[in-house]
């Protein structure tokens, strides 16, 4: 990397970077919502997640130059474009470089031919860092016939409402610079950065009355996998056109309901949420620009997220949904001037990930307006769609309504949901607003949201059950493959030979896929990707035998098992399938049997293993590594055997007796350093002594801000850098010091 002191002078970061050096600093503590976008950055620091960018396609060749000269011109006009921001012990602080710092170096890429996809996708994706110098970055990709511009800035200083201001104003500098004009007058003079006002305790106080009692453990969907141990925020991207006819459906509900498109499309999502698992008791985030009216045109980052919260009675009809959510939608907006994370960590909720949040899905509504045509130099200008490739929430719907037209983008988070869900989200979401916009006065919970695709596959009508004195005369139906060409064996024989493999879910093949069913808890039909309770399928087409097995049917006709219904528990609020974690104590090479118990909020993992000293460690490790802290085990128990019931279940009396005979034991401290982590829990938590070595710092008050400042606490200790998500994974002092010596044996 290039020295401050060897800097060319049109290396803009690397100016702006000695600068920073060779001056008195004014220095100012970040805001809590821009604090809440660097722990993102902290917890992610490979990755853009929080970079805005925004491309153009320009028939010829620009002048780099002129575009060089363009951008210095912007970045010294806009205040908020040379607001950087450094990374410090006590937190984020902000500083303001002076009116002659340059923009930037703008970089140029050569390209074979066409628009470079997958180089677009890169530069979006590569983090901007809070180091002290500027938050954008300029390339230009040159091809054989057209140039494609692109520019990337972080959401600290930038924001979608910012896009169409940044283009229209570069395009005008560029103009005036490749001609060898003055630059017009209103880009010559200053911007200063607007600053928001704080929140009125009006509006904390009814955040605080709609958000009472709300629990974020009930949004999970029930077509999404099991979260991973290590969230990267990996997304992917999924484009629907609403067709005319259900356009058109949708603007005769405005008319009809007296409502807005906008709480319209809203409520319709919450509905396909609720159909997926989620609720009823919901919220959803929905962005919005807090920009005052005299001030539309300024850059930076000023969108709030407002937490709507809308609870969905089946019983009720779409009209009554909508007009509670207009009333909501309404209310939100009055008290707007409330960041979300200035209230988030006041909902009643325990953290174990640093993706716990107030919710997990997005809605955003952009009136899309013709533009007039835009150039550069002269040369026609074409907009380009560019992705980071990262998505912060499980499911984003991103609305784009123009005159003609309405478009859905749904931004998902491929670790936990397959492109074939997400696709599958989309047709059904189209099928629930034609559906709605017929019948809106029909109870919500009696409407059909799958799409005519989910229909020919998984067959219609609802489920009855039958007696249990029945299943023994359907056992010819159950025959399943535990690999597809293995031996038939029925259901719990099959997921035994499964999980034997260390595999979850288990994947079963069923020999004859018409005499299986899953069933959502109205009896009727799931399609594929949707978990619901495993049935057998009578002859008649009809009946169903359920299993007790919680499963989803795959997109290729194979049977994903997540565990026995009767074995669910509740751990942290969440429901947990015991089969996952014993799947991966089993795999540990050491370990022959694995279970696990849920007792009081607390899960205890009994393995059957050779003894040896470290042991018991050294497996609570191994599941450390491979689930999300939400359901590791808080311990680990070796056995000589497993008892069980005559039912072959795990005796779970016999389970909690053997650890109660066995208390924890208070391990070893060779070099003192739980104690000196025990230390800074006391000090960074105000308590009146040292916490104790499995203390949780997140359940005695901790939260991500104090977490950053603890993670810098341990550097200084320790002399080992770690990242924030390490302690969200190791929120203990003894389970940290287990970590921070595995990372010293690692080098």
């Amino acid at each position: 990397m290039q020295s401050a002191e060897d800097a060319k002078p049109a290396d803009g970061a690397a100016a702006a970077l000695l600068a920073a050096l060779t001056r008195k600093r004014r220095l100012d503590a970040a805001t809590p919502k821009e604090s809440a976008l660097w722990l993102l950055d902290r917890l992610l620091p490979d990755a853009g997640v929080n970079n805005v960018p925004l491309a153009v396609r320009v028939d010829g060749r620009l002048d780099t130059a002129a575009l060089q000269a363009a951008v210095d011109a912007l970045v010294r006009r806009h205040e908020v474009l040379r607001t950087v921001y450094l990374d410090r012990q006590a937190g984020l602080v902000r500083e303001v470089l002076g009116e002659d710092t340059p923009g930037p170096r703008v970089m140029v890429h050569d390209v074979v031919a066409g628009v470079p996809e997958k180089a677009l996708r890169e530069f979006a994706a590569s983090p901007i860092r809070c180091d002290g110098r500027l938050m954008l970055r300029v390339t230009v990709f040159r091809g054989p016939d057209a140039d494609t511009l692109a520019v990337a800035v972080h959401h600290l200083v930038f924001d979608a409402a910012s896009v169409p201001v940044l283009i229209a104003e570069l395009a005008a500098a560029y103009d005036a610079c490749a001609a060898g004009r003055e630059l017009p007058a209103e880009l010559r003079a200053p911007a200063p950065a607007l600053r928001e006002g704080t929140p009125r305790e009006e509006s904390l106080a009814y955040w605080r009355t709609v958000l009472d009692g709300f629990d974020p453990a009930g949004l999970d969907l029930d077509c999404t996998r099991p979260a991973p141990a290590r969230a990267t925020l990996v997304g992917d991207t999924v484009l629907h056109a609403l067709n005319d006819e259900t356009r058109d459906l949708v603007r005769g509900l405005q008319r009809t309901l007296r409502a807005p498109e906008a709480v319209i499309l809203y409520t319709a999502f919450c509905l396909l949420l609720v159909a997926h698992g989620a609720g009823p008791d919901l919220v959803v985030g929905s962005p919005v620009n807090v920009r005052p009216p005299e001030a539309q045109s300024s850059i930076g980052y000023h969108v709030n997220t407002l937490p709507l919260r809308l609870t969905v009675d089946p019983g009720r009809g779409f009209r009554d949904l909508v007009k509670e959510a207009r009333t909501a939608f309404f209310g939100a907006l009055a008290h707007s001037d409330v960041p979300v994370d200035a209230i988030a960590h006041e909902s009643a909720r325990e953290t174990v990930s640093w993706r716990d949040t107030l919710f997990q899905h997005m809605f955003n509504y952009v009136p899309v307006e013709s533009s007039r045509t835009l150039t550069l130099g002269g040369s026609p200008v074409r907009p380009l769609h560019v992705e980071t490739g990262f998505s912060k929430f499980d499911l984003e719907l991103f609305v784009q309504s123009g005159a003609d037209h309405i478009g859905l983008r749904f931004l998902y988070c491929s670790e936990v949901l397959d492109r074939a869900d997400a696709q599958a989200l989309a047709q059904r979401y189209a099928t629930l607003l034609h559906t709605v916009a017929a019948e809106p006065e029909r109870p919500v919970g009696e409407l059909d949201v799958w799409s005519a695709e989910d229909r020919a596959h998984s067959g219609s009508g609802t489920a009855r059950s039958v007696p249990d004195t029945a299943v023994e005369a359907d056992r010819d139906l159950d025959a399943f493959r535990a690999s597809p060409d293995g031996a038939a064996l029925d259901l719990a024989a099959a997921a035994a030979r499964c999980a034997a493999d260390y595999g979850y879910p288990y994947v079963v093949h069923p020999l004859d896929a018409r005499h299986v069913a899953v069933v959502g808890r109205a009896g009727n039909r799931l399609p594929a990707g949707v978990r619901g309770e495993v049935c057998l399928v009578r002859p008649d087409g009809a009946t169903h035998v359920a299993t007790g097995w919680t499963g989803s049917l795959r997109h290729d006709g194979t049977l994903e098992l997540y565990g026995n219904a009767e074995r669910v528990a509740l751990l942290h609020g969440r429901a947990v399938h015991p089969e996952r974690v014993e799947a991966v104590l089993s795999a540990h090479p050491e370990v022959t049997r694995a279970a696990l118990v849920v007792a009081d909020g607390t899960a205890l993992a009994f393995v059957t293993a050779n003894e040896r000293p470290g042991l018991t460690d050294d497996v609570a490790a191994h599941a450390a590594r491979m689930l999300p802290r939400a359901v590791q085990p808080a311990r680990v128990i070796r056995t000589e055997a497993l008892p069980l019931r005559p039912d072959r279940g795990w005796d779970t009396a016999a389970l909690l007796a053997l650890a109660a005979a066995e208390p924890e034991s208070e391990q070893d401290d060779p070099d003192g350093l739980v104690g000196d982590l025990c230390g800074l829990w006391r000090d960074l938590l105000d308590l009146a002594e040292p916490a104790r070595a499995d203390a949780n710092f997140f359940s005695l008050g901790g939260h991500s801000l104090l977490g950053a400042q603890l993670v810098q606490r341990v550097d200084d200790v320790t002399g080992t850098r770690i990242k924030l998500a390490d302690l969200f994974d190791n929120p203990t002092p003894r389970s940290l010091a287990q970590h921070l010596r595995a990372l010293s044996d690692d080098n």
